[in-house]
């Protein structure tokens, strides 16, 4: 079943992953607005990061992402956050996805009015991906050159918003369907995390289209993970990842050894298998977390 005409999904990612009390005051602030609907909420302790979905008419998710960054500007402190994710800022990334394709220009629109309803607040930063002011913007990895600790050097340029240090800055705009997704290798082996994640995103010369991948130690999982963001799943799909990795991993002496999917994928994630369940069977997605296809997958929401 499709989404409603005018949703849009937001997921907000928050450099804050370790205390559930500051992860609830956030919940809390999303369920304070009528009509909104928090889907998911996806902690993860050594990237000291979590990853909230939440949905709805694009004017409840515009008031949803500014009561959203109001209540991170008063619990969240970067000056005293360490992790193992790349992070700008409190809300380190703030993207609107149009639920419709034929929404996508609401999408764009919704993203300038979350900007200005910041106006007051102790929170700013950049437009990316397609409300880039700059082309390099389009691309996330540009805007979080320097992680939070250059962003005071950089706050002449802001935006959107004021700098403050406790809070740092945040990327905002609209985007298409981007799935991050981690595949964990049977061993802590940073080398070779690393070694396959250069080999599986897209590069000049190969790698798969459309992903963007980096090796990091999961130390509360007991593994080493190939962390990737698959940005266009009509060109790559989960299945595809995870066989490329594993398939490198031999080399290494190691192999893939489940995964996890943080957020909320489409149907269309799944393609290549019979089903949903049965691609979460053979990419091993409750092997550390349990992974629920009608709770997680975004279709099931409207059935």
């Amino acid at each position: 079943m499709r989404a409603p005409a005018g949703w849009l999904e937001c997921v907000a990612n928050v450099s804050e992953g370790r205390d559930p009390a500051v992860l609830d005051a956030l919940s809390s602030a999303l369920h304070s607005v009528p009509k909104l609907q928090l889907w998911h909420r996806d902690a993860g302790w050594d990237a000291h990061r979590t990853v909230y979905t939440f949905a709805g008419p694009a004017e409840a998710v515009v008031d949803g992402c500014i009561a959203f960054v109001a209540a991170a500007a008063v619990h969240i402190d970067l000056r005293l956050h360490h992790g193992a994710h790349p992070r700008i800022g409190a809300v380190d990334v703030c993207p609107l996805v149009a639920l419709r394709p034929e929404d996508s220009a609401l999408a764009d629109r919704a993203a300038e009015q979350v900007a200005a309803g910041l106006a007051g607040l102790p929170a700013g930063g950049w437009f990316y991906s397609r409300n880039a002011r700059r082309p390099e913007f389009r691309l996330l990895a540009n805007v979080r050159k320097g992680q939070y600790e250059g962003v005071e050097a950089r706050q002449s340029t802001f935006d959107f918003g004021t700098y403050h240090p406790s809070f740092g800055a945040m990327a905002l705009g609209a985007r298409d369907f981007l799935l991050a997704y981690n595949v964990n290798l049977s061993a802590v082996n940073l080398d070779a995390a690393r070694a396959i994640a250069a080999e599986v995103r897209e590069h000049a010369s190969g790698g798969l289209p459309g992903v963007r991948a980096i090796g990091w130690d999961t130390p509360a999982f007991g593994c080493s993970q190939v962390s990737c963001n698959i940005t266009d799943l009509n060109r790559t799909v989960l299945k595809q990842v995870y066989d490329a990795v594993d398939r490198l991993a031999r080399i290494h002496g190691l192999e893939a050894r489940g995964s996890e999917l943080i957020g909320m994928p489409p149907l269309s994630a799944f393609r290549g298998f019979s089903s949903a369940e049965d691609g979460a069977n053979y990419l091993g997605l409750s092997s550390v977390v349990p992974f629920d296809v009608r709770e997680r997958v975004i279709e099931h929401r409207f059935s």
